[in-house]
């Protein structure tokens, strides 16, 4: 760890609002793989935020380095090799340099194929602003390239990842009871392809693939917050949406025990324990006092039925058509409405009320022609 006054960081880094920045002063130790710049505070500041300590506990390596980046990329193609696995969820890339990436996920692509694995999955955790994650999805955009065929130098990095833009409409239009806010969905989707870059990298075709979500470790669960209609409502709504729906551990059982990660547990309701028994969340006791893996629960065949119709109906993704969302012109007020199908005779419709209050009656236009007998894909038939 020897000080050089005249060393300068490698690379540019980019901050929350997808501006880069570069070392315009001078002195750093570039024989360490470990940065030495203090805790990181200020997240909204691009050197903080890429060069930091996470909670002042966390030894930040030195990413930007070539030199860290061969070991990384060493360690990397061992753990596929020995593990098989078939991609890596990235967690906080956003307090990575752009520069690791562009080294690191071709050459993790490169020999994920010598090994036969053609789509090896690179996807990170997007809890930060559009803007940043825009720099590092795909070949990566700035905001002056928005809407245009322009891309940050280099090859693509991550192929999408945690995507927090609905999650947050969801909390606010049911949890918030807001739901003047449910034409965010259209809106938000309509932003992110001016912003991201989804050509994927193998096929070069347009995929969008980020992963969307309706609970997560570090906030309470949905249904704690409002009830499990409105949970069932959300996850009916991911199935459909472009993208990966996620599904968090234990909401397929109706788990609610309120609090998170933050508060000291997060899927620990999945064990087996009688604590829960001292958090009564429904008359009968808690959901997680009982058999968490039962697969003939209610909520575990909804979870089913709707991954068997997303099957059918996405399950061969191959063409580009699949990632177009329909929407009403005319807004529907506190209503999602939206259509979309990867043919034009297999088009899914789904309609969502987010009123927490009352029933609405709306008219929208189908894609289906006049006489065609429709029915409801998410009923459950025959169950006993």
């Amino acid at each position: 760890n020897t000080w050089d006054p005249e060393a300068q960081y490698e690379g540019k880094v980019y901050g929350q609002w997808g501006e880069s920045a570069w070392d315009n002063g001078h002195g750093t130790y570039p024989g360490s793989d470990f940065h030495h710049n203090g805790d990181l505070k200020d997240y909204f500041e691009p050197w903080e935020i890429n060069l930091g300590k996470i909670y002042g506990t966390m030894d930040d390596l030195r990413l930007e380095s070539p030199r860290v980046q061969e070991k990384y990329i060493a360690m990397t193609k061992a753990l596929i090799a020995s593990t098989d696995v078939d991609g890596f969820r990235v967690d906080t890339p956003m307090q990575v340099p752009l520069e690791f990436f562009k080294s690191w996920a071709p050459a993790v692509r490169e020999h994920a194929r010598s090994l036969g694995k053609e789509r090896f999955g690179l996807f990170g955790e997007f809890f930060v602003t559009t803007e940043r994650f825009a720099t590092m999805t795909g070949r990566g955009k700035t905001p002056d390239m928005y809407g245009h065929d322009a891309f940050i130098d280099g090859p693509a990095t991550l192929k999408g990842g945690i995507d927090y833009s609905y999650y947050w409409y969801f909390v606010t239009t049911l949890v918030r009871k807001k739901p003047e806010f449910t034409d965010g969905f259209p809106l938000a989707y309509k932003n992110e392809g001016l912003m991201l870059d989804t050509v994927d990298p193998v096929t070069e075709q347009s995929e969008f693939a980020m992963w969307t979500f309706c609970n997560n470790h570090d906030n309470w669960r949905l249904q704690s917050m409002t009830g499990t209609a409105q949970m069932r409502m959300c996850i009916a709504i991911i199935s459909f949406w472009p993208g990966v729906p996620l599904h968090y551990a234990g909401d397929e059982q109706d788990l609610d025990t309120p609090g998170s990660a933050l508060d000291g547990w997060a899927r620990e309701e999945l064990s087996a324990s009688m604590a829960w028994r001292a958090v009564r969340t429904t008359l009968e006791g808690n959901p997680a006092d009982r058999d968490n893996f039962d697969m003939t629960s209610s909520s575990y065949r909804y979870v089913q039925r709707l991954n068997a119709m997303r099957r059918a109906y996405f399950g061969n993704f191959g063409s580009e058509q699949c990632d177009v969302v329909e929407t009403p012109a005319d807004k529907i007020p506190d209503v999602l409405v939206f259509t979309r199908g990867c043919t034009d005779a297999g088009r899914v419709t789904l309609i969502a009320n987010f009123h927490s209050s009352h029933s609405k009656d709306v008219s929208v236009a189908t894609p289906w022609a006049q006489g065609m007998q429709v029915f409801d894909i998410l009923a459950e038939r025959g169950a006993a």
